[in-house]
Parts: C-alpha cells; sequence; structure tokens
C-alpha cells in the first residue's frame, strides 16, 4: 500500500532533507547547460540545487513562502540569475510560465512534504507538535485541519480517511472523533490527535507496527485540506501546453490515488498524439536509496515527454 513520505514521522530526525530519486530525475530530465528547468515543488531545494548544479537554469515554485525564503538566502547567492524564485501554488504554474515566454525544456513535480519542511511549517504536520491543529502549507487557505474534525460527519470523515489515507480504520476513527466530538473531549493538537488515533488502534488489537498508527490519519487530512489531489492534476494538465518539443515533464507522486492521476492524464496524452511516455512502467527507487531514505520507499516517478 503507498503512502506518502511522513509515514516516516518516526524516524523523522534522521535523512530529513534528502531528496528523492534526485539521480534519477536528472537522468530522465536529461538535464542540459544553458537550458531552464522548472521545479514545481521547491520544498527544501535538493532537485532545484541538483538541477543548478549539473548546469541548468531553474524556476523555482513553491506554496510556502517558508519554502522561498529558505531557497532566497541559500540558493540564489550560489547560483544568481541561473535561478528564479515565485511563491504560488503550482496548479496554476501553466499560464504562469506561458507569461515569462521561457523556453522550458523539462518540469519536475514532487508531490510529497519533505519531514524537515513539514516540521519547520509550524502547520501541526508531525505527531509530536503542541501547536493548533492548522495543517495547511499555504496560510492564505481558509480551512485548517481542526475545522473539518469539528465540521465534518463521521461519514464525511471516514471517507477523507479512506480516499487519501486508504486508512484501514477510517470508520472506527471517525466514530470515536465524532463521539468525543459530542462530549467536548476533541483533540485539539496534533500531539492529542496522534495519541487519540494510537488509541482506537490499540482498542481494535493492533500493537506494533512499523510506522505511527496515525500516519495514515495525518496524511488524508494533509491531503484534504491543502486540496493536493486538485493542485496536482491542475498544476502537471495546465504546464503540457507550454512544454516545447522534446522537453520532459517528470512527475514524482507518494501515494496510489495520486500515481493513478498521474497515469491517466499521460496515457490520455498519448492516445491525442500529443507526446509520448519515456517508459510503460513508473520509475522506482533502487535498494540503496530505499535503504539510505525509507521515505522514498512508496515513490514512483512517470515521465512524459512531449512531442
Amino acid at each position: 500500500m503507498s503512502e506518502k513520505r511522513e509515514e516516516e514521522n518516526e524516524s523523522a530526525g534522521r535523512d530529513s532533507h534528502l531528496p528523492v530519486m534526485t539521480k534519477e530525475v536528472l537522468e530522465v530530465l536529461d538535464v542540459q547547460p544553458g537550458q531552464w528547468y522548472v521545479d514545481a515543488t521547491l520544498g527544501q531545494g535538493g532537485h532545484a540545487r541538483a538541477i543548478l548544479e549539473a548546469g541548468g537554469s531553474v524556476i523555482a515554485i513553491d506554496r510556502d513562502p517558508k519554502a522561498i525564503e529558505k531557497a532566497r538566502l541559500e540558493l540564489l547567492p550560489v547560483f544568481g540569475e541561473r535561478l528564479r524564485l515565485t511563491c504560488m501554488n503550482h496548479a496554476g504554474m501553466g499560464e504562469f510560465l506561458s507569461s515569462m515566454g521561457v523556453d522550458v525544456s523539462g518540469v519536475v513535480l514532487d508531490s510529497g512534504w519533505s519531514m524537515a519542511q513539514a516540521s519547520e511549517s509550524g502547520a501541526g504536520l508531525s505527531f509530536d507538535a503542541e501547536g493548533p491543529l492548522d495543517m495547511r502549507m499555504d496560510p492564505t487557505l481558509q480551512r485548517t485541519a481542526m475545522d473539518i474534525l469539528e465540521h465534518q460527519s463521521a461519514e464525511e470523515l471516514a471517507e477523507i480517511f479512506s480516499n487519501f489515507g486508504e486508512e484501514p480504520l477510517a470508520m472506527p476513527i471517525s466514530r470515536a472523533l465524532v463521539q468525543s466530538r459530542s462530549r467536548g473531549r476533541l483533540p485539539r493538537t496534533p500531539k492529542e490527535l496522534a495519541a487519540f488515533v494510537s488509541g482506537v488502534y490499540y482498542r481494535k488489537g493492533y500493537r506494533r507496527s512499523r510506522r505511527h498508527p496515525a500516519t495514515r490519519v495525518f496524511m488524508a487530512l494533509r491531503i484534504e485540506v491543502n486540496g493536493e489531489i486538485d493542485s496536482l492534476v491542475r498544476g502537471v494538465s495546465g504546464v503540457r501546453s507550454i512544454l516545447v518539443s522534446g522537453a520532459r515533464l517528470a512527475v514524482l507522486t507518494f501515494h496510489s490515488r495520486e500515481d493513478r492521476e498521474i497515469k491517466h492524464l499521460f496515457r490520455g496524452w498519448v492516445r491525442e498524439g500529443w507526446g509520448r511516455l519515456l517508459q510503460s512502467k513508473p520509475v522506482l527507487p533502487g535498494k540503496a536509496e530505499i535503504e539510505q531514505n525509507p521515505r522514498s520507499r512508496s515513490a514512483k516517478l512517470r515521465v512524459y515527454i512531449a512531442n
């Protein structure tokens, strides 16, 4: 079963800054000196830095202002005019890139969040956080994770946990949350929610696991709060029309729902005659990377090449 990177929250202190499949991303993008590439999900800057070090120029996009500021301080002084930074949701990057009038030779979009970005965001994405249940990576968004827990029915919560987290105990957890809400005892911090979900697992007879019991619930809430599936589909769909002939679009996913969406989009484009796939199956991380960076184990890299 596929999971996003925070499924390794319990080992967040180890290798939390490592980008996933950097070598493979550089290979599939076929980075050439002097060409422009887009890192549509800048995050900690790992993929952007690798492209820049290979001689490419990068337009880096992220909806998280802290990610942009980090790159402004750490990458811009090193790479100068070869790096352009923009704070925006990648859902609108097609129109934005079109307005820039730059020939783009490749785009990489990494749908996961690094644990470093999650812990530094202050958005309540880690299991031991004591702050509010927020989970917004874009501070301009209106709805928080707490809003969802306070207002959704058990059935609606279960649908979120099941669709976006593939949570096997979606309904028991949802019913327990609604019951606690009716008694005024709803979890109000990430730490409290993690303990609450762990309690449901314990009562259902689950005792040991290689990952925290609350992993899938946290993932599902974060995807719902940030509209990540919609942003992914809109962003990837919008960027197709600005790709020059031979340009490559590489998308890294960490969740089966996301991978299905990208596979469906790419295959549709191939049927329309707009391009081809680098290969029919996704590129997967090697054993060495999974050993070094366990969060990479659920990664799938799909690549589209424009005609």
